[in-house]
């Protein structure tokens, strides 16, 4: 059983808080203090970006952990100032004020607005024990950090957790476990750690700051639970290291962190379409007869999964001769009917005198070791297993390169999972905390990097899929991880349940694993455990073809839940949302470019776009795909109306036209195949025509639909595209360009700016659409001449038909 570790914070006792400091030294962009025998650094990475390192001991300093990928700051001007008893380092936008006696840290924005301030009594120190060493304290003191909250701030992001978005007034561990069947919102830890804070405060304008306490021990933030003024960061072991960013918008937050943590990866298009798994698809023929459904149904996928019993005896990197007797034939004529197939890969290597890949990482010393030296053994689906060691670079370089056995036969991506790890002995365990990974030379215990191991497994692959296949993009999955692992793979949630609650619990739980830097992730459309419905799997369509990892998943034993498992009335409300899906692919890409430049999650809470509205941190069952979409799905049985609240701007329903001005709270009509689902006015949705995988047919013409409201905001759509895999657009082959639109009582006008970049997109025509117009247009046209266009006078429908142009292209409608 999974545990939930839930040790109040210390507030005296053996807690000693830092008192008296000096300054000892100091750079351009750093300051470092002594109090006692603890060293800490204030450092100013960037403009808003603080670094702040308690070690204790008279322990080095150093922030190398698996979470950091930018080491080579730019340089900051940085101004050092001493100001009656402290020391004041500003960047100009953002200050931090270290106080000396006792030392206290504080941070304010160029308005003299404090954030992230230490709470004035206990600040930040070690929970010190009488007689301890380091046979009795091998993690080191645990470390403890308590900053001021201030008034009307509320807490989000955390990554991966259950119940709402907010997490105000609540405890929260990092542990990454693999949790009991059937977990409840009142679950706290689940399988990837993310200790990482937004904060935002309505009070102050929706400002906003994050705070990451980059410690990979077991970890727990109390966020003003105890106590409704402070919260709490602490960790069993290891240094204090923690960061700030200043903001001041969520987006300023999240790009300056996965600066820091590292992008998300431009994904394989093909990536974005709809996927199908079960555990487990055991014989080729049983997967062939499920793809042939799928085209039969006119339902569409690009994506089959082999879950573990396409393994010899569950052996990694095997294949099962008896039931995918000719893998490579097998995966071939998947591929010619436009689909791709991902493995599933475990960390856990089966202990076999005869099993090759076993008898080689026991050779080159590659597997974790008990603390008495041996190789460390536990039980999961193959028997007996030995477990590789992801600290050391040997063993990754080793681990990426046995990928050749299913890239081989045409496997298009990996998928990791019990990667926590999840062990057998007993049930759901974990390794013990003093089992050794040798490291190549710096060993570490397990409880030192537990948070890691997900992380580092899902890196191998990566690097390996890299080395292995460099002109394709890694499709890579991963169960567990850290901080910083969507740099290496997208974060599939793990192993949910078909109840209405965790169809609910889907979109609080994905948003803040987008405010966590994890953009690229989704839940298992259905539910895995337990038996799905009818109602139940449509209306998680009319939510999963929002996810950016779209993917269908059941247990072993289950009823069935592909698309067409429940007749043909969900199955057609089905079809018309993957229908959709497939349609959305160009401007779901351009998300995933934006996030890959910026960080911004695709699937995004309406607090992220309206940070100055107080409701939208309480709206969590509703969410904005990108800047042009709302989605507020059904997530209640027998239920076809429900409240939606629309922040500020002016919305259309997408399905009916109806007008709404914002912010406004509606009872919105959502019956099954039809969502609420609301289109911002004057912002362009790129659109394919309609196919069943990517590939299918040509992507052409790209339609821009568009919803012109007088008197609303102008808005503003980036359109991303290149090749769909390989690296070329590194080099500038991509095709970049905005479209923007604005409306009067007059006229409206459309520009399709000039492309950036040497990509030129295959098609011939780009038609705009424009929709809730009252009446036939005057006249249209583009560049000043006449355009081809025709009007829907029932529909108050505008189709304007242009050619595909690198140049720069106005259109106007006159009333």
């Amino acid at each position: 059983m999974a545990e939930i570790f839930e040790t109040p914070p210390a507030t005296g006792g053996e807690y000693e808080p830092l008192g008296r400091a000096e300054l000892v030294d100091h750079d351009d962009r750093s300051v470092r203090f002594r109090a006692g025998r603890t060293t800490v650094e204030v450092s100013a990475l960037a403009p808003n970006l603080f670094r702040v390192g308690m070690f204790p001991g008279g322990r080095t300093p150093r922030y190398d952990t698996e979470a950091i990928a930018k080491t080579d700051w730019e340089p900051v001007e940085a101004e050092i100032r001493n100001e009656n008893g402290a020391v004041a380092l500003s960047t100009g936008p953002a200050t931090a004020r270290i106080s000396l006696d006792p030392l206290r840290i504080s941070f304010s924005d160029a308005d003299g607005h404090e954030f992230a301030t230490d709470d004035p009594e206990l600040g930040m120190g070690e929970v010190v024990r009488e007689g301890a060493d380091v046979f009795s304290q091998p993690l080191g003191s645990p470390v403890r950090l308590y900053k001021r909250r201030e008034s009307g701030e509320r807490y989000f992001g955390c990554g991966e957790r259950t119940s709402g978005l907010d997490k105000t007034g609540s405890s929260q561990i990092f542990w990454n476990v693999d949790p009991p069947a059937g977990h409840t919102a009142s679950f706290n830890n689940l399988y990837t750690s993310i200790p990482f804070t937004l904060s935002l405060n309505a009070q102050a304008g929706g400002r906003a700051h994050g705070l990451f306490f980059d410690n990979t021990h077991r970890v727990e933030f109390d966020l003003a639970k105890e106590s409704e003024d402070r919260t709490y960061y602490g960790a069993e072991g290891g240094d204090l290291v923690y960061y700030v960013f200043a903001g001041p918008t969520p987006r300023d937050v999240l790009d300056r962190y996965t600066e820091l943590t590292g992008r998300t990866p431009m994904p394989p298009l093909w990536s974005l379409g709809h996927q199908q798994c079960r555990w487990s698809y055991e014989t080729a023929r049983e997967v062939e007869e499920i793809a042939r459904n799928y085209r039969e149904h006119d339902l569409p996928c690009d994506t089959v999964y082999l879950d573990i019993d396409y393994m010899d005896g569950f052996r990694v990197f095997t294949w099962d001769e008896n039931s995918f007797p000719e893998p490579e034939k097998f995966l071939k004529g998947l591929k010619e009917r436009g689909f791709n197939v991902v493995t599933i890969v475990d960390p856990g290597v089966k202990v076999d005198e005869t099993y090759g890949v076993y008898l080689e990482g026991r050779e080159k010393d590659l597997y974790c070791k008990t603390a008495e030296g041996e190789e460390f053994h536990n039980v999961v689906w193959p028997g007996l297993c030995a477990f590789p060691d992801y600290t050391n670079p040997e063993t990754r370089a080793w681990w990426g390169e046995n990928h050749r056995a299913l890239l081989d036969k045409g496997v298009a991506g990996i998928w990791c999972d019990m990667n926590e790890p999840s062990l057998f002995v007993p049930q759901q365990s974990t390794m013990p905390g003093d089992v050794v990974h040798p490291g190549g030379g710096e060993p570490k215990r397990h409880d030192q990097i537990h948070n890691t191991y997900g992380s580092l497994m899902a890196r191998s692959v990566r690097e390996g899929l890299l080395k292995l296949a460099p002109d394709k993009r890694p499709f890579v999955i991963t169960r567990a991880g850290y901080a910083g692992l969507q740099r290496h793979a997208l974060q599939w949630t793990g192993d949910n349940s078909s109840w209405w609650e965790h169809l609910w619990m889907s979109m609080p739980q994905l948003q803040n694993l987008g405010l966590s830097g994890v953009a690229w992730s989704g839940v298992d459309i259905g539910g895995f455990f337990g038996d799905s419905e009818g109602e139940l799997l449509a209306r998680w369509y009319e939510f999963g073809i929002f996810q950016p990892f779209c993917r269908n998943h059941s247990v072993k034993g289950s009823r069935s839940q592909e698309p067409w498992a429940f007749g043909e009335g969900y199955e057609a409300s089905i079809r018309k949302m993957l229908k959709l899906r497939q349609r959305l692919l160009p401007y779901l890409y351009a998300l995933f470019e934006e996030c890959h430049r910026t960080g911004a999650p695709m699937l995004r809470p309406l607090l992220f776009e309206h940070p100055e509205d107080a409701t939208t941190y309480a709206t969590d069952d509703e969410f904005l795909f990108g800047d042009a979409l709302l989605i507020a799905p059904i997530t209640r049985p027998g239920v076809e109306h429900r409240h939606v609240y629309l922040p500020e701007g002016t919305w259309f329903q997408f399905w009916t036209g109806e007008k709404v001005e914002g912010p406004a709270h509606i009872l919105a009509r959502a019956p099954l195949g039809e969502p609420a689902l609301y289109h911002k006015a004057n912002t362009a949705l790129p659109l394919w025509p309609e196919m069943n995988h990517v590939g299918e047919r040509p992507a052409d013409p790209l339609t821009l639909l568009l919803h012109p409201a007088a008197g609303a905001k102008g808005g503003e759509t980036t359109l991303y595209e290149d090749a769909g895999d390989g690296f070329a657009h590194e080099s500038g082959e991509y095709a970049r360009r905005s479209v923007l639109c604005e409306a009067t009582e007059g006229e409206t006008t459309i520009r399709l700016t000039a492309r950036e970049g040497s990509f030129a997109p295959g098609r011939e025509h780009v038609v705009l659409e424009l929709r809730g117009m009252d009446a036939r247009p005057a006249s249209v046209t583009a560049n000043g001449a006449q355009a081809e266009w025709s009007f829907d006078e029932s529909a108050g429908a505008l189709s304007v038909t242009l050619p595909e142009s690198a140049n720069e292209t106005t259109v106007t409608v006159g009333r």
